[in-house]
């Protein structure tokens, strides 16, 4: 199972998730505070209070799935959201940027650098 072909949506937390959480706690959150079915093939994505690790879960068809992701050098560029909105949809881009330190909020894909120039 790899939560990244083909999720029905991707969903990201804006309350900061304990890490020490399973896929049962986590799959009762998504139930009991979003409202969502978690086993509806969509990817829930939970974020540390510290930003520092984050937890993806996704039910699949075989089984649930859970990846833990930390870092290995600064934190996600994630705000945790004081009330409003719990549940913001994001696009499959914005995850990967997230996943890859940089801010999910980016205007545009970030233009590759080619290995020939010079700064």
């Amino acid at each position: 199972m790899n939560p990244f072909t083909t999720p029905d949506a991707i969903y990201i937390s804006k309350k900061p998730q304990d890490m020490r959480a399973g896929i049962q706690r986590l799959a009762a959150i998504v139930a009991a505070d979003f409202g969502r079915d978690p086993m509806d093939g969509a990817l829930y994505c939970f974020v540390s209070r510290d930003c520092e690790k984050a937890k993806l879960l996704r039910f699949d068809v075989n089984g649930w799935c859970l990846y833990y992701v930390r870092l290995a050098e600064g934190g996600f560029k994630w705000r945790h959201a004081e009330g409003g909105e719990l549940l913001p949809q994001m696009e499959r881009r914005q995850l990967l940027w997230l996943l890859e330190g940089l801010p999910a909020e980016l205007p545009q894909a970030i233009s590759p650098v080619a290995s020939g120039s010079v700064l």
